[in-house]
């Protein structure tokens, strides 16, 4: 199920370079608003002053809960513009060394998408506004110091672009070694449960392309320890691999698919009545019972246990429909195992199906309950 987030760390990040910005521009206000008033560039001290001013509404803003990248692109291009008028309103070349500052400034707020736009834009701003402050025929030492700004900005707007790429390259990777279950390349439990609360709480908020119903698909393998204890953990592994395979080449796009146990899988099916998930369920019990598994040289022959929970995404929590599925599953166990259940169980199976799970519990505390 695609969706695209900025992670924590990145907005963090952001939003500290933002709050730098912020507090530099008022600091360094109080050195070129006099400066400029001496110089009498009246219209440039007007619009420092009023970005001096701006940057204390934004800093309370943000204090206020404002999110940071609204506050980014609500500050970062009247910055920009005031920027661009000491660039054409000052009274040396030496203002353009400031144009440095850009490609660095957009790709740590923006991104390397929109910082890239937003930096190779100015450039070419601060590039045409040089050669008309200063003639299209310049003077060989102004052309050498025009050059020299925009070719070190250039430098410096792909050294910074690959500085993004290369956070962008390693944040996924550590993105999906968080995320991704290390054998199997299914989403673990965290990834697993996240995507449900980010599905639920697009329900809830009333989101016009969101689901309205889900349904949970808890799957586990037959006497998968015999599998293990006869043949090793080693081939336990690429059966695992290949019953994840099958599982995921069966799911529809928006499906989610994940190992959240041992040899306990999960699906999450959106938007599918109680009917088709339990008829998608027994496609999955058939695919896997159907055809034996091929472990190096060992013919495998395996079965699942499923059972299938169908809820009102924005009413449930994960807890809820986990604990209802999670029954149902032991229940299919029960019965016979090979089989898949999708009918609320009895209060009896359920303590049942609890009462094992805490003996173990007290067990590993060092003693059994009565």
């Amino acid at each position: 199920m695609p969706l695209r987030h900025l992670s924590q760390e990145d907005e963090t990040r952001r939003l500290v370079v933002l709050r730098v910005l912020l507090i530099l521009t008022i600091v360094f206000g109080f050195v070129f608003v006099p400066v400029n008033v001496i110089q009498q560039v009246w219209t440039l001290a007007l619009a420092e002053v009023a970005m001096m001013a701006y940057a204390f509404v934004i800093l309370g803003l943000l204090a206020s809960g404002l999110p940071p990248r609204r506050a980014t692109w609500a500050f970062l291009l009247p910055f920009l513009v005031v920027l661009l008028l000491a660039l054409a309103t000052a009274a040396n070349i030496s203002v353009f060394v400031w144009v440095l500052l850009i490609p660095l400034l957009s790709h740590r707020l923006l991104g390397r998408r929109d910082g890239s736009i937003v930096g190779l834009s100015f450039l070419g701003l601060a590039a045409a506004l040089m050669l008309v402050r200063f003639g299209f025929v310049p003077s060989v030492a102004q052309a050498a110091e025009a050059m020299d700004v925009l070719l070190c900005a250039t430098a410096l707007f792909v050294i910074s672009l690959a500085h993004e790429t290369e956070i962008v390259r390693v944040n996924r990777k550590l993105r999906a070694r968080a995320d991704l279950d290390g054998l199997t390349h299914l989403a673990n439990r965290r990834r697993f449960r996240e995507l449900f609360e980010q599905a639920r709480y697009a329900a809830q908020q009333g989101v016009p392309s969101a689901a309205r119903q889900v349904s949970l698909i808890l799957m586990d393998l037959d006497y998968f320890k015999r599998v293990n204890d006869r043949y090793g953990h080693d081939i336990g592994d690429i059966v695992l691999e290949a019953v994840s395979r099958r599982l995921l080449a069966q799911c529809r796009q928006s499906d989610v698919l994940g190992r959240v146990g041992g040899e306990e899988l999960a699906i999450l099916l959106f938007d599918l009545d109680h009917a088709d998930a339990m008829r998608q369920a027994e496609r999955l019990r058939c695919t896997i019972s159907a055809t034996p598994v091929l472990a190096r040289d060992h013919v495998i022959s395996l079965t699942l246990s499923l059972g299938v929970a169908t809820f009102r995404l924005a009413e449930c929590s994960f807890e809820q429909i986990f604990a209802e599925t999670d029954a149902r599953l032991y229940q299919a166990k029960r019965d016979g195992r090979n089989r898949t259940h999708g009918e609320p169980v009895t209060s009896a199976a359920r303590a049942a199906r609890i009462e094992p799970a805490a003996r173990e519990a007290q067990r590993s505390r060092g003693y059994e309950m009565p």
